[in-house]
């Protein structure tokens, strides 16, 4: 990596949105927690208990996605015409659903909705201009159909599993997932979607520290919902930008967040992230293991094409006069 890109992606995609995370979500989560114990003694039993500021985190999450982005294009545009530049404009309006999910606990229909248009328009923003990669219109509609109601389905199920979920758990468990598809997305030469996730994983650390301060601070309403998007914009633009060649190990890369769907009975959340490791180094291991193994038999095929070009002519000499 080019040392100047790597100082602006350890800055803007790093430094910055981690320690920007960090004293956001501690400061959101202090007041809370602090304003519930004043109140303590004056609530009825019968009266609700706040869930907390749940949305200052999808708004942490997109900080951290823009960063990354930004220092891995070194520009941002109002809206871009190319879609190389428009991942952070997708990631924000999954996040703006993410936040409003923060904000108002919606019933469980209408989140799914509201999610569905989310991840829709996102997988639209980033095929708009190529639906010819899909093939022709009716699989071009039904792959967009697919992405959305699909990343949604997994969205609610993981979601509904993270209300009961310590926040360290589910951080732990998606910071293995989005530092596992770098390597995935650079194998694919999807370079710029290869170093977008690090700003993610830079708050996702922080949210793991807040967690293991206030045990009230989940990933659901508005963080799951973020995370999935995330997998979704980067698995939909390594597609547009170099193919669909290795779409199996692409395909093991989209169902990893499905780990954060199984429901465990034990109460211990070292025992539920060990597990998940194992599912996700299965996984993933597979996907980064079925990149490798193409990308070694490309060289191959394209090492033994040379020497056949190269010794499938006759030089000068060979030729008779």
């Amino acid at each position: 990596m080019d040392p100047q890109l790597q100082q602006r992606l350890m800055i803007f995609g790093g430094f910055i949105p981690g320690g920007i995370s960090l004293i956001a979500l501690i400061a959101v989560w202090y007041i809370h927690a602090f304003k519930e114990s004043r109140l303590e003694h004056e609530r009825d039993e019968d009266q609700k208990v706040s869930d907390g500021p749940r949305w200052m985190l999808p708004l942490m999450l997109l900080v951290g996605f823009a960063g990354a982005d930004y220092a891995a294009n070194k520009v941002f545009h109002l809206w871009p015409d190319s879609n190389n530049y428009r991942y952070t404009h997708a990631i924000a309006l999954i996040a703006l659903v993410g936040i409003l999910e923060g904000l108002v606990r919606l019933p469980i229909l209408a989140a799914f909705v509201f999610r569905v248009l989310a991840f829709g328009g996102a997988f639209w923003m980033l095929t708009e201009g190529y639906p010819g990669v899909f093939g022709d219109t009716p699989t071009f509609v039904g792959s967009a159909v697919f992405a959305a109601i699909a990343s949604a389905l997994v969205t609610t199920a993981s979601d509904r599993n993270s209300e009961h979920t310590q926040a360290w758990v589910d951080a732990s468990t998606w910071i293995v997932i989005a530092g596992a598809s770098m390597p995935i997305l650079l194998l694919n030469h999807f370079s710029t979607g290869a170093m977008i996730p690090a700003g993610i994983i830079a708050v996702l650390v922080s949210a793991l520290i807040t967690g293991t301060i206030f045990r009230n601070l989940h990933l659901s309403r508005g963080g799951v919902t973020v995370l999935v998007g995330l997998i979704l914009t980067m698995l939909t633009g390594s597609i547009i930008q170099t193919g669909a060649e290795f779409l199996p190990a692409l395909l093991l890369l989209g169902v990893s967040p499905m780990v954060t769907m199984i429901p465990m009975r034990t109460a211990s959340g070292f025992r539920k992230l060990a597990v998940r490791i194992v599912l996700l180094v299965v996984i993933l291991g597979s996907a980064g293991g079925l990149l490798q193994w193409s990308n070694t038999s490309s060289d191959t095929d394209g090492e033994e094409s040379y020497v056949d070009d190269d010794y499938g002519y006759e030089t000068e000499s060979e030729v008779e006069p």
